[in-house]
């Protein structure tokens, strides 16, 4: 079997969907099945692809021009993958309008339809057209969560049978980050010019992250409590930045923007905070909830959309409007080390069992579904 996959996103350094389609990519390589990989990319200079096994072997490169997704997709990926003659074609969101081949997509959330001020225009008017359309010509659809599921069978109508739920995994690295030394720690902290102690919050700049919010909640925190926290704000720069960073500014003092974390760097970031803060309003997974968890940080996340359901018993559920209530869980969770310890515990228990290698095999049980004669008709146009 060829299984072409749509790989562009890993190039998007500090992207959610970056990490998801580089575990997923590494997860099935390392798993060694018998099958040929037709990676599309569009700058296969980028780093990631240098540490994969098997290239030029089982593992083909196809750099894909123009790199705009305007043309990207509709034009140089469907000429692409009817050229390799693909069995499937797996895809992030959107594929192209014309494929014969079988279609796997992962839609990981809605949330250009559920928060679209949290996007760009354009985006959210393009998305609500052809993520819909993408979703139902798709022979599978993946993602990872049960609520994002649910959302996604309630929106477009979707047979629930071809709906799949893989939970995401988290890096080794991350777990690893417990061992690291002291002195390892500082070199990291030194590097990207952080103090300690720390309250850490990971994510694009974006104001579906809700961090004016923890900016006031922190600042709360900092005149009930009198300890001398800095709040560091990490991650790359996204839609309307520059008035989330404005409105954080003016909500606290000893705020960090550490801005794009270089990869080495990320897992000690996270050990080394005393608390992590995920106050999204809409997440269909919450990838650095998981991480922080698994780097043995104590977790407070939002009680809505899918983190419930990713961060479970090993970490506080807030309501993201409230800043009351993300004070409330700042307050207690920084006086009650007690309770730190408790919540790192169950956070790395959690972790542990999430992993890459899983969401790959898991992945390459819906792409043989999906290739199966019996798997419904595909058609050559939407």
């Amino acid at each position: 079997m060829r299984i072409g996959i749509d790989a562009h996103a890993a190039e998007a350094d500090g992207s959610g969907n970056a990490t998801y389609i580089r575990g997923i990519i590494k997860g099935l390589l390392d798993a060694e099945p018998p099958y040929e990989f037709v990676l599309y990319v569009t700058d296969q200079s980028h780093p990631f692809y240098r540490i994969l096994p098997g290239l030029g072997a089982r593992v083909i490169l196809r750099e894909l021009r123009p790199r705009t997704p305007l043309l990207r997709i509709p034009v140089s990926l469907a000429l692409a993958a009817s050229r390799d003659a693909l069995d499937v074609l797996h895809v992030q969101y959107i594929a192209p309008p014309v494929h014969r081949g079988r279609l796997v997509a992962t839609i990981h959330d809605l949330g250009f339809l559920r928060v679209p001020s949290t996007f760009s225009r354009s985006f959210v008017k393009r998305s609500r057209v052809l993520v819909r359309r993408t979703a139902k010509r798709a022979d599978r659809v993946i993602t990872g969560s049960a609520f994002s599921r649910e959302d996604l069978i309630a929106e477009y109508g979707l047979d629930p049978k071809k709906v799949s739920v893989i939970p995401y995994g988290i890096g080794p690295e991350f777990l690893a980050a417990a061992g690291a030394s002291e002195r390892e720690a500082a070199r990291v902290l030194g590097r990207l010019g952080i103090e300690k102690p720390y309250i850490l919050s990971v994510g694009r700049l974006n104001p579906r992250k809700n961090l004016p919010a923890l900016a006031r909640a922190f600042d709360r925190l900092k005149k009930a409590t009198g300890l001398p926290y800095r709040l560091v704000l990490a991650g790359p720069a996204d839609y309307r930045t520059k008035e989330t960073l404005e409105a954080v500014s003016r909500a606290a003092p000893d705020v960090i923007v550490a801005g794009l974390v270089p990869d080495r760097d990320l897992p000690i970031l996270y050990r080394e905070a005393e608390i992590f803060v995920y106050p999204s309003l809409f997440e269909g997974g919450g990838l650095p909830a998981l991480e922080a968890m698994a780097a043995g940080t104590p977790v407070i996340a939002s009680k809505t959309s899918s983190l419930p359901e990713m961060v479970g018993e090993a970490g506080i559920l807030v309501d993201p409007e409230s800043v009351d209530d993300i004070a409330r869980a700042l307050v207690r969770l920084a006086t009650d080390p007690d309770l730190r310890r408790t919540l790192q515990e169950k956070g790395r228990s959690r972790a542990r069992k999430m992993t890459w290698e899983n969401a790959a095999r898991a992945t390459l049980r819906v792409y043989e579904e999906a290739a199966r004669p019996e798997a419904r008709p595909r058609k050559s146009s939407s």
